[in-house]
């Protein structure tokens, strides 16, 4: 009789391909993913393996809602708490809001990941409990993955097979479940065989880049208002620094610095830190899972370097200014620690957007943001694109400034353009749309979708994804439709080329890239399951005057028939006056551009040098 073994990842040595594999989720199917080279384990993996797939806990919106709520709640109570602890260890005054700037983007990430991992073996013994189950586990460590040195490693981490295989070791130990027993192999960790790890794409170093790296630190010195990592049309900018009268820089990477530990002097910080974690009594045992595990995870930079490079910070940190950033709040320390400083002689933080679309909401009616509102709590102004949003104090409505604004109006393309995204292998956040398992659903619809498109409008096809996480569609659509039919992302080959280049463009996420389709006038169509998206009442009533309109469809059929009726007479339905009513009402709310956007930006940058 065959054992049942519960199967964690996509390591495949943990894998007993003679006995019933239970798979914890999508992401184990190691022969699905990435640049698993299939010849090499030829002999060693059986043409047909038993598995048991297991359902992936947030395919219930109800419970992705509820989880919400709850995991809001503990990331703010834990940020009380590990702020104290940092200050203590670091010896600084700093109290929470100080922190919050610092860790809080992190914090929300980490306890995302763990309750993710807690909930899907959590919920697969709950419905398993009667049943018998073994599970491999192989001679790594939590040394062997020893603590990130920032959050932009911490991240790459948690989208790997051996990172996450420790994380579901530790929490099946911690446990302690009666019907499951660990069975040790052994195997050398050179010798352990898994797939390639997603790595993030590498953006091409341009001569722009190369000249702002050089410009950046004589502009730091001379300007009160600094453009951070910002999406802005070149010409237009430059228009704005002139008038602002500030040295044109968008600082891509003044903050992207490594600072040097002296290996002789003894750093002890890590050790009372996780003293201090446990001395609290937590009854809770997620909670006391993070607090146990914590120390393990959290990045140096928040730790042994934090000392480093906040000596560095401060000299940059002494005077006000105001700062518009987009990005790199989200994992850039450095970055985060220079804000948290500079607050602290008045400078103003100010966030704007960086894309725009249908807003997803909670249950509550708030907005579903993975920082757990963290730029509403931590800016002094927030830059809006979305006109449905309540009207806080903290918003400023203004133009969009992504380059598709610049957009010229040439001859239409030729090409049926269709705009994917992947989702992460591992969730690394609060996903706001749909996870790995209905990812690849679509992904397999929409190949079927293509397959079923009349031959020429098949011809014309152009598949784009802009990063590889884990599934690589764009090599599977390759081997489906031919290398021919995918529009590579680079950036000599941007969306705006894309665009250009398109009779139609299909996309599938209703956000940035819909948004940006949607300005450019040339038809487009929007497919996804809407169940898969929880939207705000503004965004539900906008979504179906599209669905009305031929725009959207929450089905590939209905869409494939719109698609091969119209092809060769687009213009005849895009261009009619309900379509076009339809789309500007769509822009209206979410991806407003004005004609004197310029100007509107111009007006409120240079105001922002009067701010105290």
């Amino acid at each position: 009789m065959k054992k049942n073994f519960l199967i964690t990842t996509g390591l495949i040595d943990t894998w007993e391909f003679s006995e019933n594999n239970f798979l914890l989720g999508k992401w184990c199917e190691f022969y699905e993913f990435n640049d698993f080279d299939k010849k090499k384990f030829k002999r060693e993996i059986p043409q047909e393996i038993s598995i048991i797939q297991n359902t992936y806990h947030w395919d219930n919106i109800e419970k992705k809602l509820a989880d919400y709520k709850n995991l809001k709640n503990i990331h703010e109570n834990l940020l009380e708490i590990i702020s104290s602890k940092l200050s203590i260890i670091h010896n600084i005054n700093e109290n929470k809001e100080y922190w919050r700037v610092i860790i809080s983007n992190w914090l929300g990430q980490y306890i995302t990941i763990i309750f993710d991992r807690w909930e899907t073996i959590r919920i697969f013994f709950e419905k398993n409990n009667n049943v018998k189950f073994y599970s491999n586990f192989i001679s790594l460590s939590d040394s062997d993955y020893p603590p990130p040195s920032n959050h932009e490693k911490f991240i790459r981490n948690s989208n790997n097979d051996e990172w996450n295989y420790l994380l579901y070791l530790r929490l099946l130990r911690f446990l302690n479940i009666q019907n499951l027993s660990l069975i040790k192999r052994k195997i050398v960790k050179g010798k352990l065989k898994t797939i390639h790890q997603t790595k993030d794409s590498l953006i091409d170093v341009n001569i722009i880049k190369l000249v702002d790296n050089i410009i950046s630190k004589f502009a730091f010195r001379f300007n009160k208002i600094i453009f951070d990592t910002f999406y802005f049309p070149k010409k237009e900018f430059l228009k704005i620094c002139l008038r602002c009268k500030l040295i044109p820089s968008i600082y891509s990477n003044f903050f992207n610095f490594n600072v040097k530990r002296n290996s002789l002097l003894k750093n002890d910080k890590r050790i009372r830190f996780k003293k201090l974690l446990l001395e609290i009594n937590i009854q809770d045992k997620f909670i006391r899972f993070l607090l146990l595990n914590l120390h393990n995870d959290i990045p140096e930079s928040y730790i042994e370097d934090f000392d480093m490079i906040r000596k560095k910070i401060l000299p940059l940190a002494k005077k006000k200014k105001i700062i518009f950033s987009m990005h790199s709040m989200a994992a850039n320390d450095n970055f985060k620690i220079y804000i948290a400083e500079t607050k602290k002689v008045g400078s103003k933080y100010i966030y704007s957007d960086h894309g725009g679309g249908l807003t997803v909401i909670s249950d509550e009616g708030q907005k579903l943001d993975p920082l757990f509102n963290l730029n509403e709590k931590i800016s002094y102004k927030i830059i809006r694109y979305d006109r449905t949003e309540k009207n806080k104090s903290i918003y400023f409505f203004l133009s969009p400034t992504l380059p598709i604004i610049r957009l010229k109006k040439k001859k239409r393309g030729d090409n049926c353009s269709i705009i994917f995204v992947e989702t992460r292998k591992y969730p690394v956040k609060f996903t706001t749309g749909p996870n790995l398992d209905q990812s690849i659903n679509l992904f397999d619809e929409l190949t079927q979708f293509v397959n079923n498109l009349n031959p020429e409008i098949k011809s014309k096809i152009k598949f784009r994804t802009k990063l590889n996480l884990g599934y690589n569609t764009e090599r599977r659509f390759a081997e489906i439709f031919g290398k021919e039919n995918i529009d590579k992302v680079s950036t000599k080959n941007p969306l705006n080329k894309t665009i250009s280049k398109s009779k139609l463009i299909i996309v599938t996420y209703p956000q940035t890239a819909f948004s940006q389709a949607m300005y450019s006038n040339i038809p487009t169509i929007l497919i996804i399951n809407k169940n898969q998206w929880q939207f705000s009442s503004g965004a539900e009533k906008t979504f179906n005057d599209l669905k009305n309109n031929k725009i959207a469809f929450d089905d590939f059929d209905g869409a494939n028939s719109h698609i091969n009726k119209y092809w060769d007479e687009l213009d005849t339905w895009w261009r009619s006056e309900n379509v076009q009513i339809a789309r500007k009402g769509f822009l209206k709310n979410f991806f407003n551009v004005k004609s004197n956007w310029q100007t509107e930006w111009s007006d409120y940058v240079y105001s922002t040098s009067f701010f105290r």
